[in-house]
């Protein structure tokens, strides 16, 4: 028997939706049908409309919810956008799929988790990370017990040059933040999700903006920034707009005494750009970016490179897995992994990051 389609609709044409999420639901040809893509530069979702072959084109997100009845609706505007976008789509009937962070806020978070829960319908907040085999596979080790008690981890993921620089990122009014929000959300939900989401205590950050708000005439390239597909229909970039973050650093103590340590840049002196994360712990640490676990075998160190599957050879697969899961979700088969209370978490340091580096002081999280 032929199971009936589900109808997804988008909200925001830019890099994330054709090369992220417009992919992965075109993958599941036999699950859903995309039927509609709005934009505020209804020209931009004409033009999106007609190289994806969506059916409909709207310049007015909430005429297309009003009119296309979607059954699953893709979130993927600049962050200041998600909080409205979101409640209306999931007050229209649809079930959610929103590009991370999920908010600017744990206020506005908490906000579309409760009206998810009013209409009986599902917020996924697009993780993708957690997606990829290497982190399922450093989840598993953990919980495993491989590593006894993690106290104490590390993310770090810095661009030499790497200023998005084909939407509006660099700008405070739609963005609400720089790679804080852009990077630093990945970094620290798979370091607390691999630690299984300790309580946090406190959050000390630090917030810079030292290179994006002048031009340096350097060449950059569309995959520097993020964009390894390139970018259909890019926004002309003035460096003087720039007024978020171009790096941070910080900590989070958590309350079983560990603590987390982090740092991420969109434009750094760096001798080249990376991506990584690191547990110690009483048995065993790890290593992500690549996966290796270090441990002792008797009296002797010992170095293990796990062997797991390679990733799907395509660009954004964390994005297909995740799409996946969340139509089994919705089928019953399987349970959300990325929860309303770990998306809330995050948000909350998130926010302490911001507050700290404002206050200059470390931010208690009772």
């Amino acid at each position: 028997m032929t199971r009936e389609k589900r109808r997804v609709a988008l909200i925001g044409s830019g890099m994330i939706a054709t090369a992220g999420h417009i992919p992965a639901w075109k993958n599941l040809k036999d699950d859903v049908e995309i039927v509609a893509v709005a934009d505020l530069l209804k020209e931009r979702a004409e033009l999106i409309a007609r190289t994806e072959g969506i059916p409909h084109a709207f310049g007015d997100w909430e005429k297309m919810l009003s009119e296309q009845k979607p059954d699953i609706v893709s979130v993927t505007t600049p962050n200041v956008y998600h909080c409205e976008q979101t409640i209306a789509s999931l007050q229209a009937g649809a079930h959610v799929l929103c590009e991370k962070p999920v908010a600017t806020s744990h206020a506005d978070a908490k906000r579309m988790f409760d009206a998810a829960k009013a209409a009986g319908r599902i917020l996924f907040v697009c993780q993708s990370l957690r997606f990829y085999n290497a982190v399922l596979a450093a989840k598993e080790i953990a919980d495993a017990g491989r590593l006894g008690e993690i106290y104490f981890a590390e993310g770090i993921g810095l661009r030499r040059r790497g200023i998005p620089k084909w939407g509006q990122f660099h700008m405070k009014v739609h963005s609400g933040g720089g790679p804080v929000y852009d990077l630093g959300v990945h970094l620290l939900d798979r370091i607390m999700w691999i630690m299984g989401f300790p309580q946090v205590k406190s959050v000390s950050g630090t917030t810079f903006t030292k290179l994006g708000n002048r031009d340096e005439g350097q060449l950059t390239s569309l995959e520097d920034s993020g964009a390894p597909l390139g970018v259909l229909t890019p926004r002309k970039y003035d460096w003087r707009e720039f007024d978020v973050e171009d790096m941070a650093a910080g900590m989070v103590r958590l309350a079983n005494n560990a603590i987390i340590l982090f740092k991420t840049s969109w434009a750094a002196n760096v001798p080249k750009s990376v991506w990584t994360s690191s547990f110690l712990g009483t048995e065993g640490g790890l290593q992500l970016d690549p996966l290796a676990l270090v441990g002792n075998m008797g009296r002797y160190p010992v170095d293990t490179t796990p062997h797991v599957p390679a990733d799907r050879p395509v660009v954004f697969s964390g994005h297909w897995l995740a799409a996946e899961h969340f139509i089994r979700v919705l089928r019953g088969d399987e349970e959300l992994i990325v929860k309303p209370d770990q998306v809330l978490t995050i948000m909350r340091i998130l926010d302490a990051i911001y507050a700290s580096a404002e206050s200059g002081k470390e931010i208690a999280l009772g």
